[in-house]
């Protein structure tokens, strides 16, 4: 950590750092974890290569958002503001933020039990809940228009069928290329306009969920939260933690719906849509030449639960 940032903690927030470890995870942004002596903060530093003025912006939105949830019961880092702003900026434009360091251990479909399955579905439905209290008005991603989002995927299918053109590709880039047409021909505007709408975590992943042993310790990284298909992090979770050797176990799925049912309603059908928009949301992420030439083990499976999906569209 830089000595501007351990000056600027204790100028600023008074606290006196004694330890800086390095956190790993995050792109670009680094972390530590300080111990002062009395308590423990995780300290985090937003890359300016990711972040431009208006991003920044939107990240503070965004963090003010995490406030209010934690105040509803949501388990997330609790931010301590500095002047009433989750995000700190010196004058020589570093922004950090600082945070309690939250405790626990990830978790992925091979790991979690039925247990911990249920509690993650109850929290994911306590913060949709939470975010559903507030605004939308103005929140990035506002509004959502059906036809713009089915355009955005006919586009990367056909950039993608152009990139087709080249000599010497993957066979399973080709294949996973052309096995969207089937998909986008099925989709409609109706679809996206149907689905419901509101604030979410939008990178609700196994890495950004701590647990311990009886349910859910925390859920990190609200960097991303803003307006969208809510049905997005429902999706998210249930391949990260419930989809394992190419088959999605219902009995972990059904755990899930308990969960959130004691917040918000969750039907068989809000499932497959959930799956849906995920696909929707993430193949044009996940559907890269690169990522089909010796990408690394995490966004790999990304990759290939998009490809299930693809595969499995109509028993969906």
């Amino acid at each position: 950590m830089e000595q501007k940032i351990r000056e600027d903690l204790e100028n600023s927030y008074g606290i006196i750092c004694e330890r800086a470890t390095p956190v790993s995870g995050g792109w670009l942004n680094r972390k530590w974890q300080v111990n002062s002596g009395q308590a423990t903060y995780l300290i985090k530093e937003f890359s300016l290569k990711r972040y431009n003025d208006r991003k920044i912006l939107e990240l503070e939105e965004a963090m003010q958002r995490q406030m209010i949830i934690e105040k509803c019961g949501v388990p997330c880092p609790h931010i301590i503001p500095y002047e009433c702003n989750a995000l700190r900026t010196l004058e020589d434009h570093t922004v950090y933020m600082v945070m309690s360091f939250c405790s626990g251990s990830v978790r992925n479909s091979e790991t979690i039990t039925k247990q911990q399955i249920r509690d993650l579905g109850s929290v994911c439905g306590k913060m949709h809940s939470a975010f559903g209290t507030l605004p939308v008005e103005g929140v990035r991603g506002f509004p959502i228009k059906g036809k713009q989002v089915l355009d955005s995927l006919w586009k990367h299918f056909n950039d993608g069928v152009k990139k087709l053109e080249e000599d010497d590709l993957p066979e399973g880039y080709r294949k996973a290329v052309l096995g969207q047409e089937t998909v986008l021909k099925s989709l409609t505007v109706d679809f996206f306009e149907n689905l419901s709408k509101g604030i979410g975590h939008e990178d609700f992943s196994w890495d950004n969920i701590l647990f311990h042993n009886e349910g859910v310790a925390a859920v990190v990284d609200f960097d991303r939260n803003q307006y969208g298909f809510v049905r997005h992090d429902i999706g998210r979770a249930l391949l990260s933690f419930a989809w394992k050797d190419g088959v999605l176990d219902v009995e972990k799925v059904h755990a899930f719906m308990e969960g959130y049912s004691e917040y918000e309603p969750l039907t068989a059908k809000d499932i497959k849509d959930a799956l849906k928009i995920t696909w929707c949301i993430e193949a044009p992420w996940w559907i890269h030449l690169f990522l089909f030439q010796g990408a690394v083990e995490k966004i790999v499976r990304f990759r290939d639960e998009v490809l299930w999906l693809t595969e499995h569209w109509s028993e969906l």
